[in-house]
Order: C-alpha cells, then structure tokens, then sequence
C-alpha cells in the first residue's frame, strides 16, 4: 500500500462490491466519478488535496461528456490503463474488457433485451392472427364461402 498514491478509503470492501451496491445489481452502475468519490471518502468527505483534485479532473468529462464510457473517463484521467488493474474497478478487470474487446457486457445486455421484446411480439403474433382471423369468420358468415373445402366440413367460421 506504500507505493499507492491514492489510497482508498473503503476498508476491506472491494471496489467491485461497491459499485454493487450502489446500483449496479440492479444494472445501473454508479458513473466513474461518484464510484471515486465513493471509495476515497472518509466522515462523507475527500480530506486529501491530491484525491479532491484528481476528483474535480474526473468530474469534468463526466457531467461535459455522459457519453463517455468509463474507461474512457480514466483514460482521460489517469492515462492508458494497460494492466490487469484498472484504475476504479481493482484487481481482475483488465482494460480491454471494458473496452469491448470481446463483447462488452452492456452490449450484449442490450441485445438480449431486443431478442427478448421480439420473441414476445412473435409469441403475440398467432394470438393476434387467430382474432383477426375470428373476426373476418364473424364479417363473412352470412355471405356463402365461394370455395368450399372438399376436406374440412363448414364449422360456421
């Protein structure tokens, strides 16, 4: 911990738990500057000069750019994040994960939404043929089919 510049604040907790909690189990994670704020805190407040500094720096592309993703933000920030350690996220969370070197996890989150929704439109669909098709019955039954099924006897649709 000697060599950090910066040392968080946050205890034993990692950084990922708190991003957890402060809305990323419910798929809203905290933008890059309050997840800082969060982790160099101390009594609700930043008491190093460094970490107050750094914290306005982030703050700036943050509320000029929403935009931006967060690696973007520290890259801009702190420089290019090349390790396994990216500044924000700990240990384990490599910079190109977050850039979407593979497929991003939001990416592919927003695509399972939109198979989702048109996997329910589909289901809907028979439905809403069956009732256009019952209502059609309904129009057309005192007028005589003009063709009639030699293979299915008339049910009065």
């Amino acid at each position: 911990m000697s060599k950090l510049i910066m040392p968080h604040r946050m205890g034993s907790n990692p950084i990922r738990e708190i991003i957890y909690e402060l809305g990323g189990k419910d798929g809203n994670p905290p933008d890059m500057a309050t997840s800082f704020f969060e982790t160099h805190k101390k009594d609700d407040k930043l008491v190093e000069p460094e970490i107050n500094e750094k914290y306005a720096e982030i703050q700036e592309p943050v509320q000029s750019e929403p935009s931006l993703t967060d690696i973007e933000v520290v890259e801009r920030c702190f420089g290019p994040q090349c390790k396994s350690n990216v500044v924000g996220f700990g240990g384990g969370i490599t910079a190109k994960e977050l850039k979407g070197g593979n497929s991003s996890k939001a990416a592919l989150l927003d695509e399972l939404n939109a198979t989702r929704k048109e996997n329910l439109s589909l289901k809907r669909r028979p439905d809403e043929l069956e009732n256009t098709v019952a209502q059609l019955a309904r129009t057309y039954s005192g007028q005589p089919s003009s063709t009639p099924s030699s293979t299915e006897p008339n049910r009065g649709i």
